[in-house]
Protein backbone atom coordinates (compact mmCIF):
# COMPACT_ATOMS: atom_id res chain seq x y z
CA UNK A 1 0.00 0.00 0.00
CA UNK A 2 1.19 3.51 -0.80
CA UNK A 3 -0.36 6.91 -0.08
CA UNK A 4 -0.60 9.05 -3.23
CA UNK A 5 -1.95 12.29 -4.62
CA UNK A 6 -3.20 13.21 -8.11
CA UNK A 7 -0.88 15.54 -10.09
CA UNK A 8 -3.53 18.28 -9.76
CA UNK A 9 -2.61 18.44 -6.02
CA UNK A 10 -6.20 19.53 -5.32
CA UNK A 11 -7.51 16.03 -4.85
CA UNK A 12 -7.94 14.15 -1.67
CA UNK A 13 -5.30 11.81 -0.43
CA UNK A 14 -5.61 8.37 -2.03
CA UNK A 15 -4.11 5.02 -1.28
CA UNK A 16 -3.01 2.59 -3.93
CA UNK A 17 -2.53 -1.14 -3.84
CA UNK A 18 -0.97 -3.40 -6.44
CA UNK A 19 -3.40 -6.28 -7.08
CA UNK A 20 -3.04 -9.44 -9.13
CA UNK A 21 -6.19 -9.69 -11.26
CA UNK A 22 -6.94 -11.27 -14.60
CA UNK A 23 -3.45 -12.74 -14.88
CA UNK A 24 -1.66 -9.40 -14.43
CA UNK A 25 -0.79 -6.79 -11.83
CA UNK A 26 -2.75 -3.55 -11.77
CA UNK A 27 -2.93 -0.56 -9.47
CA UNK A 28 -6.18 -0.07 -7.56
CA UNK A 29 -6.85 3.30 -5.90
CA UNK A 30 -9.08 4.16 -2.95
CA UNK A 31 -10.31 7.54 -1.68
CA UNK A 32 -8.75 8.29 1.73
CA UNK A 33 -10.59 11.55 2.53
CA UNK A 34 -13.10 10.96 5.33
CA UNK A 35 -15.13 14.00 4.18
CA UNK A 36 -15.58 12.63 0.66
CA UNK A 37 -18.69 10.86 -0.64
CA UNK A 38 -16.42 8.12 -2.02
CA UNK A 39 -14.38 7.61 1.18
CA UNK A 40 -12.80 4.13 1.28
CA UNK A 41 -14.29 3.28 -2.12
CA UNK A 42 -12.31 2.24 -5.17
CA UNK A 43 -11.90 5.20 -7.54
CA UNK A 44 -10.59 5.38 -11.10
CA UNK A 45 -10.67 9.17 -11.35
CA UNK A 46 -9.47 11.95 -9.06
CA UNK A 47 -12.41 13.08 -6.89
CA UNK A 48 -11.32 16.73 -7.32
CA UNK A 49 -10.40 17.16 -11.00
CA UNK A 50 -11.83 14.02 -12.64
CA UNK A 51 -8.50 12.99 -14.19
CA UNK A 52 -8.05 9.25 -14.75
CA UNK A 53 -5.63 7.97 -12.12
CA UNK A 54 -2.35 6.52 -13.43
CA UNK A 55 0.29 5.43 -10.90
CA UNK A 56 3.21 6.78 -12.94
CA UNK A 57 1.70 10.29 -12.85
CA UNK A 58 0.86 10.37 -9.14
CA UNK A 59 3.04 11.78 -6.35
CA UNK A 60 3.80 10.00 -3.09
CA UNK A 61 2.57 11.72 0.05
Amino acid sequence: MVVLRCPCHEGAQLWGELWWTGGEYRWVFFDDDRRSETYAEEVERCPACGRRLERKEMARV
